[in-house]
């Protein structure tokens, strides 16, 4: 196993992967760690477009935001941070289609595992509400939890927004310009 990248490093360049399979592990907040597969079709170091499309430009290169380590021999091609400016600087009318940046995300490594956080999120959040909602009674499995006196919560907004945010394991990845 050889690493490519380091979580955390300068993105260099726009991996994509045409054979083998690359693992792609990222630390969470709460000291957790999300891997994934990427195989032939995938790629790696989409942090360079959001980069690349930030305005005002910034000259320093962005962090990488998991570490890759290679699984098996695998066959890529990059695309070095000069390259992809080039690219995005003259055909920047195609990145501004929505279309286009929906296909990034869908195929972004970071944009799943906060996609993936989300959903948990949401169905935990749903999960909360489904056990506070059957009864005070002896059904409950430990979803919900005690809720703060009234006079302590702002609103039932702020309540639930409060919540979110104790829940939300993940940063959502940096999009400025590319969302």
């Amino acid at each position: 196993m050889i690493q490519i990248t380091r979580e955390g490093d300068p993105v260099q360049r726009m991996i994509f992967i045409v054979r083998g399979h690359l693992q792609s592990k990222q630390l969470l907040r709460d000291g957790l760690q999300s891997c994934c597969m990427l195989g032939p079709g995938n790629f790696s170091g989409d942090e360079l477009l959001s980069w690349c499309l930030r305005r005002p430009f910034v000259h320093r290169l962005p962090p990488s935001s998991s570490t890759l380590i290679t699984l098996e021999t695998t066959e890529a091609f990059g695309l070095e941070a000069a390259d992809v400016k080039y690219v995005t600087q003259h055909f920047r009318y195609v990145f501004l289609n929505e279309r286009v940046r929906r296909s990034a995300r869908y195929y972004s490594p970071a944009w799943r595992t906060w996609a993936a956080v989300a959903i948990q999120l949401a169905w935990r959040s749903h999960r909360v509400m489904v056990v506070a909602g059957s009864g005070s009674g002896s059904g409950c499995r430990g979803y919900a939890r005690p809720r703060r006196p009234a006079s302590r919560c702002a609103s039932p907004g702020e309540e639930r927004l409060r919540h979110y945010a104790a829940m939300l394991t993940s940063p959502k990845p940096q999009a400025e310009g590319f969302y």
